[in-house]
C-alpha cells in the first residue's frame, strides 16, 4: 500500500461520509469531580466511546466546529487561559500555539493502533480494556488526571460555552506504521487546525 493510495482512500471516506463523526456541545461536558467521572458512561459520550473502543487500528482524527467564528472564539479562550496560567505552579497543559487562522478545524491528531488493560478513574487503576483512540479522546475531553498530557482538555477551559464540536475519526486497516505521522502532517497542512503543533 503506497501513500497515494492511502490519501485517495482518506479523501474517499471523507467525501462519502464513511468516516465516523460524533457531534456534541461543549456545555454537555460534566465537571470531572476530581476525576471520579467516567466520561465513557455519560450520555451522549457513551455512544461515542462505544464506537471508539471498537477501533483497534491506527486512526486519524480531527475536531471541528460548524463555522470559523466558533473555532476562532475557542482559540481566543485558550489564549486568554494561557495568559492566566503563566504564574500558576500547578499547570494543566493547553494545546500548543500555531499560526493558523481562518479555519473551522480545532485540532488534528493520530493515534497508534492497540490498547491497554487499565484506565485511571478517581486516581485508581481499574482493569478495563481501552483502545488507544478511546484513551486519547478521554484526554482531549479533559478527563485524564495527568495535566501534563498535550491535547485539547476541553472541560478545563471550554465547559461553559454553547458551541457544537464534531469529532471525526478515520480508522486504517493495514496501514504501515511509518505512514501514520506523514498522514497527520499532510492533513494538518490541508486542514490548518487552529490549535496544536505539527
Amino acid at each position: 500500500m503506497n501513500l497515494d493510495t492511502i490519501l485517495t482512500e482518506i479523501n474517499s471516506q471523507i467525501k462519502h461520509g464513511t468516516e465516523h463523526t460524533f457531534t456534541f456541545n461543549v456545555d454537555q461536558l460534566p465537571l470531572h469531580n476530581d476525576y471520579s467521572i467516567d466520561i465513557r458512561k455519560v450520555k451522549p459520550f457513551d455512544e461515542i466511546f462505544k464506537c471508539l473502543n471498537d477501533k483497534k487500528n491506527h486512526c486519524l482524527y480531527w475536531f471541528s466546529t460548524s463555522n470559523k467564528n466558533d473555532s476562532q472564539k475557542l482559540k481566543m479562550i485558550v489564549e486568554e487561559k494561557r495568559v492566566l496560567l503563566l504564574n500558576q505552579l500547578d499547570k494543566r497543559v493547553l494545546p500548543a500555539k500555531n499560526n493558523n487562522h481562518n479555519s473551522n478545524i480545532l485540532y488534528v491528531g493520530v493515534r497508534k493502533k492497540g490498547g491497554r488493560k487499565y484506565t485511571i478513574i478517581n486516581r485508581k487503576r481499574i482493569r478495563d480494556e481501552l483502545t488507544n483512540i478511546s484513551g486519547r479522546i478521554i484526554q482531549h475531553l479533559g478527563y485524564y488526571v495527568k495535566g501534563t498530557t498535550q491535547g485539547l482538555q476541553l472541560v478545563h477551559w471550554a465547559k461553559n460555552h454553547n458551541i457544537k464540536i464534531t469529532l471525526n475519526v478515520i480508522e486504517f486497516e493495514n496501514l504501515p506504521d511509518e505512514y501514520l505521522y506523514i498522514i497527520e502532517k499532510l492533513f494538518a497542512i490541508k486542514l490548518k487546525p487552529l490549535l496544536g503543533k505539527h
